[in-house]
């Protein structure tokens, strides 16, 4: 078995297609089915099931895919390893954002990390948590940012910061001059909030439950803080949205909310055990230096 084995079932694990990976390869479509037999034969098992001219992974290639992908990660960090010595003048860096942070704090730790180490390429993905802590599980990850405790024992989470979440209104809004409001208080006002399948929207569902507001008024939900903000921007709708992304609307008026006080835990999630390169670690740093911009 060799590297090159692992590549070419992987990407055909992605494209079920012989044909389609063969031209991402670069190789010819024999090169890859032969190098695909060899990989199972040595094996002693079927990795994928034939459908026509299409593949799907059986539930042994499914299996062997995530720690193939863990291989080809370590093989990577190795390789960032010995980057590393010659001080992070190569390799490659990929990191999961919840999506908050990629308006907020990544960008600057991006510019800040790619003007100190030009060589290093950076890939930045827009994540959910699930999804994020998925990808550091199956080695696709260096890590990942998002909010914590997270919900897999193996992925383990160094604090970066606590962050509250505020109302926030328009101009003009019966609130807007209101610099701090019990949650109660939102038992009337029509919000609109993250959709339930968000971890934060559930935060928020706990508070107000806590407050006493059993059934908030929430007539719009969409899948983006940017776009709630819009809608409080055209409407008397209001939403509760993180401080940090609060900041970036200063033509919004953002309200305290206490009784409780909603607060989220930010921090930086690493897969347990996992080797650690020199560039994550770096892009780590960076992201502590700029926690508090």
């Amino acid at each position: 078995m060799d590297i090159r084995q692992l590549r070419y079932f992987l990407d055909i694990a992605e494209t079920e297609h012989l044909t389609q990976s063969a031209h991402k390869l670069f190789v010819t479509q024999s090169t890859l089915s032969h190098g695909l037999r060899q990989l199972e034969q040595e094996l002693d098992t079927v990795l994928f099931d034939r459908l026509g001219r299409g593949l799907k992974l059986s539930q042994a290639g499914a299996a062997f895919r995530v720690y193939a992908m863990r291989a080809l990660r370590e093989i990577e960090a190795g390789r960032m390893a010995l980057a590393d010595l010659s001080g992070l003048q190569s390799g490659r860096l990929t990191v999961g954002a919840f999506p908050t942070f990629l308006n907020t704090l990544v960008p600057a730790t991006l510019a800040a990390f790619s003007q100190a180490h030009p060589k290093v390429q950076i890939e930045v993905r827009d994540l959910r948590a699930g999804p994020i802590e998925e990808q550091l599980l199956r080695g696709e990850l260096d890590l990942g940012i998002a909010f914590h405790p997270a919900g897999h024992e193996d992925i383990e989470t160094e604090p970066l910061f606590d962050e509250r979440m505020l109302l926030v209104v328009r101009p003009g809004h019966p609130l807007a001059e209101r610099n701090s409001l019990p949650m109660k208080r939102l038992a009337e006002q029509p919000l609109a909030l993250l959709p339930r399948s968000f971890a934060t929207r559930r935060l928020i569902d706990d508070s107000l439950r806590q407050a006493g507001v059993l059934q908030p008024r929430v007539p719009v939900e969409v899948e983006s803080v940017e776009a709630l903000l819009g809608v409080c921007r055209h409407s008397d709708l209001a939403s509760i949205v993180p401080e940090r992304a609060a900041r970036q609307a200063p033509d919004l008026c953002a309200i305290v909310l206490t009784a409780p006080t909603m607060v989220r835990h930010a921090g930086i999630l690493w897969r347990r055990g996992a080797s650690r390169s020199a560039a994550a670690l770096a892009f780590a740093a960076r992201l502590h230096s700029m926690r508090l911009a």
